[in-house]
């Protein structure tokens, strides 16, 4: 119980600092930056999404993004077995070339630990608001992956399109989130 609670509070000022881009000098909250515009494998990171594993691993989901929210964007992962003290190298989770790849929502069974990832894809060469006005040359398309190695690996990615996308929607979005 004391784990859960522990993380819960974790989770909480990630949250916060997530969407307030600091914390407090002053608040004893263990600092780790995990992507930063000075790396180089990508231009920027977005959509972050951060889940605490049935073998109490951090994983920290976001998008690698070459530029805005449209074209080459890769989903990556990054885990931590100390409670965030220290942070593995990012994963590839997913990789499609000059398409996006996006939109992590994380999800744990709770039974068997498996990670179940919902995430979305699109023609990098489709912008969104021709997408939303069903105007591009594709659509966005909701696909789902796994992991029953505590987020080391990851299944190929499987579309959800006939059964988890009403034809009439335009955008689609599964995240970020919980």
């Amino acid at each position: 119980m004391m784990a859960k609670m522990t993380h819960g509070w974790l989770l909480g000022w990630v949250a916060w600092v997530l969407s307030c881009g600091t914390a407090p000098e002053d608040s004893g909250v263990l600092r780790r930056v995990l992507w930063s515009q000075s790396d180089v494998s990508h231009n920027n990171y977005r959509i972050p999404a951060l889940i605490v594993t049935k073998d109490n691993t951090l994983l920290a989901f976001a998008e690698g993004r070459e530029a805005g929210d449209a074209g080459d964007i890769d989903l990556l992962v990054r885990r931590s077995e100390d409670n965030g003290n220290s942070w593995s190298d990012q994963i590839v989770v997913w990789d499609q070339g000059t398409n996006s790849c996006g939109n992590p929502c994380p999800v744990i069974d709770e039974r068997t630990g498996r990670i179940v990832l919902l995430m979305t894809w699109n023609l990098g060469s489709d912008a969104e608001g021709d997408i939303i006005r069903k105007q591009g040359d594709s659509t966005r398309v909701p696909y789902v992956t796994y992991s029953d190695d505590d987020g080391l690996t990851w299944s190929t990615p499987k579309s959800l399109y006939q059964k988890g996308k009403d034809p009439q929607w335009g955008w689609y979005a599964t995240g970020p989130g919980v």
